[in-house]
């Protein structure tokens, strides 16, 4: 009777090791890759955009890492005029450190002859007039028509580096309060069907030191956590490690961040500022089919 007892304890310590371990009991001999978890950025940070220790939030929006202070508190970073291509709307837009390691955009001078509902926002592509939608933009802040433009916004949500945003535009906002008609079938802004797209745009010249100014990416083999495919600028797969310059990443089925970012000779950290919008479940694994940058120049 006890060595029956003694037979079914070790069974059930085997079984519990196996669980406990995280190995895969039935997907062959490799065990499951496990993602690194790392401390939370700032409460300031996008929420990609909710915040967890694996850098981003657990709804798999991206967050950017607050780092060192990358120039000294006051220090004009980029700076640019908004003006639309009639000329009757513009603002003064520039770019300021802070003291806490990010960055305000101070907004002055905004004069208009259509006063409307104003949207101010920053983006990562560059637009032009006429651009629609952007869900990646930061900064989103607006205005109504019969009040001042705000003097100044936080970027913090762009992180410590955020020279990854191209652009900066004015967008006309939808009317927020009910229409005074007897037509319930009209719409509010039924006389403006520009809303919401791109009233002015201008392309931001950063002043901001790289913080990895000599940063090489290297060609490492697959490997669990990391079986995606590699491309240089030309769109061509790189299959053999050390070769070609590669350029960007296709995140494969159990890909994690951390796994990626060692395949490359990368930190995190370094993975993160090469790709701000980089979006990670709450677990560390990155989603399936996306791209990730891989070349400084394009970030």
């Amino acid at each position: 009777m006890g060595r029956r007892t003694v037979t079914a304890s070790i069974a059930i310590a085997g079984v519990t090791a196996l669980v406990l371990t995280g190995c895969s009991v039935f997907g062959g001999d490799d065990p499951l890759p496990k993602p690194t978890v790392h401390a939370a950025p700032s409460a300031s940070a996008h929420p990609d955009s909710g915040t967890d220790g694996s850098g981003t939030g657990t709804d798999g929006t991206a967050q950017q890492v607050v780092t060192k202070q990358a120039v000294p508190a006051g220090t004009v970073v980029a700076e640019t005029d908004l003006v639309s291509k009639s000329g009757d709307t513009a603002v003064h837009v520039r770019v300021v450190a802070d003291d806490a390691g990010t960055f305000d955009a101070q907004l002055s001078g905004y004069r208009t002859t259509n006063p409307q509902p104003m949207t101010v926002e920053f983006r990562r592509s560059v637009a032009s007039p006429g651009d629609g939608f952007d869900w990646e933009s930061v900064a989103s802040t607006t205005w109504q028509a019969d009040a001042p433009a705000p003097t100044s916004i936080s970027l913090s949500d762009a992180g410590s580096f955020p020279d990854w945003l191209h652009s900066v535009v004015l967008v006309p906002a939808a009317t927020t309060q009910v229409a005074d008609t007897d037509d319930s079938d009209t719409p509010i802004d039924a006389d403006r069907p520009w809303v919401g797209s791109v009233l002015a745009a201008a392309t931001l010249q950063w002043h901001i030191p790289s913080p990895y100014p000599d940063l090489h990416v290297q060609v490492g083999a697959a490997r669990a956590g990391a079986y995606g495919w590699v491309f240089d600028a030309a769109g061509d797969k790189l299959t053999a490690p050390g070769s070609g310059v590669p350029t960007s990443y296709r995140v494969s089925h159990g890909d994690d961040q951390t796994t990626v970012a060692k395949r490359f000779g990368l930190t995190l950290a370094q993975l993160r500022w090469l790709n701000p919008t980089m979006r990670v479940h709450g677990n560390g694994w990155l989603y399936e089919d996306t791209d990730l940058n891989l070349d400084p120049a394009g970030r």
